[in-house]
């Protein structure tokens, strides 16, 4: 006759601790429950509180066994109760060690909602932390950092970020399922998946690709913003799910470009980014009743509110899915779907990519946008 296996945590001398003290404390409180006298002991729980202070040696005092049985119980308790005790305290104490040990080196699941991941290292990082730092992002949740960096180079990292407890590595390949997974990526707020410089472009970028497959495979709604190291993969990237991703060197000549013709357009570009401190650049919600006026009327508001300068109208980026764009009307359409969902066929499609509408005329309705960029006057930055 076959019998199942025992779990895993039951196989453990852990548990066979503590089910050697649940046993001791069992039959110590009975028998001392029925060997002493009611006025000795008037309950159970007082057999129980009797055999508790007994074991862990602390010895109050309040109930003391009257006869030789009671006597030679509590002896007996006692003797067992410090071998019991003490293995018990060190396997403890072991345990907490060995799981920092672990979330040190990167193995463990992280238990955080709401945070960011970062997958991939290279020197643009401490400056991404930082500018997220400034926007409140790594403060709520924290920050997992999913590279294959050494430990040792693991180590400066955390020195060099300083985040203390928001910090979280999870150590192995950025394109792994299971090293991604550990970091929680359905439950964070946001994605990014960074080119890696101890890498080839090409390589990094096909590393960047099984990432974004990875990833988006199990977070379908969280934002995902990548680099691309060629501009041949910038296509592929998208089409692997990334919501949006940038080019170093396409920004790198745009600057250079701007400066050619507006020499402090740098400088600006420095203050709304928060490359020298806090961002400028804020993108505010707009609410139902924004969305019912224009962009005059809604300047004049927010530049009387706390002088803020509107710049941008936004539509941000959203989850497009087949019912978005088949007509509920149409029995070919309701076919189509009926036919996907009957066969277990996921029917999102993809994302939507954000719109922005620069510097609108006044008469421009805001309905259908519902995002505002604006830049954040002198006061406010001195007074957030």
């Amino acid at each position: 006759m076959n019998t199942l296996p025992l779990p895993v945590w039951m196989r453990g001398g852990t548990f066979k601790l503590v089910l050697a003290i649940v046993a001791l404390l069992s039959v110590s409180s009975i028998s001392i429950y029925f060997l002493e006298s009611r006025s000795v002991v008037p309950g159970g729980f007082e057999a129980l509180w009797w055999s508790v202070v007994t074991m862990t040696t602390v010895g109050y005092g309040d109930i003391v066994p009257a006869t030789t049985s009671g006597k030679v119980i509590g002896i007996l308790v006692m003797a067992s109760g410090i071998g019991l005790v003490s293995t018990f305290t060190g396997n403890l104490a072991s345990l907490l060690v060995e799981r920092k040990a672990k979330k040190r080196k990167g193995l463990l699941e992280v238990k955080i909602s709401g945070h960011v991941i970062i997958l991939g290292w290279n020197s643009s990082v401490p400056s991404l932390v930082r500018g997220l730092r400034e926007s409140g992002l790594v403060d709520r949740a924290g920050l997992v950092l999913v590279t294959d960096l050494p430990q040792e180079r693991r180590d400066e990292i955390a020195f060099q970020l300083d985040l203390g407890e928001r910090l979280f590595f999870v150590a192995g390949k950025i394109a792994q399922e299971n090293v991604v997974h550990k970091a929680r990526p359905d439950h964070a707020a946001l994605i990014y998946i960074l080119r890696q410089d101890n890498m080839p472009p090409h390589e990094s970028d096909q590393q960047s690709i099984y990432a974004a497959l990875t990833v988006r495979g199990m977070a379908p709604k969280v934002p995902i913003y990548a680099e691309a190291a060629q501009a041949e993969n910038r296509v592929h990237l998208l089409r692997a799910g990334v919501t949006d991703l940038i080019d170093r060197g396409e920004i790198s000549s745009g600057v250079l470009a701007l400066l050619g013709s507006a020499p402090p357009a740098w400088h600006l570009l420095q203050s709304m980014l928060g490359l020298h401190g806090r961002p400028g650049l804020k993108l505010l919600r707009l609410s139902a009743e924004d969305q019912g006026s224009t962009w005059g009327e809604y300047c004049r508001s927010l530049r009387g509110h706390d002088g803020s300068l509107p710049l941008a109208l936004c539509q941000t980026a959203r989850s497009l899915a087949l019912e978005d764009i088949l007509d509920a009307g149409s029995a070919l359409d309701q076919f189509i779907l009926e036919l996907f969902q009957s066969h277990g066929r996921e029917t999102k499609l993809g994302s939507q990519d954000a719109g922005v509408l620069v510097n609108p005329p006044d008469s421009q309705p805001l309905a259908g946008y519902d995002g505002v960029l604006v830049l954040r006057s002198a006061g406010a930055e001195k007074n957030p």
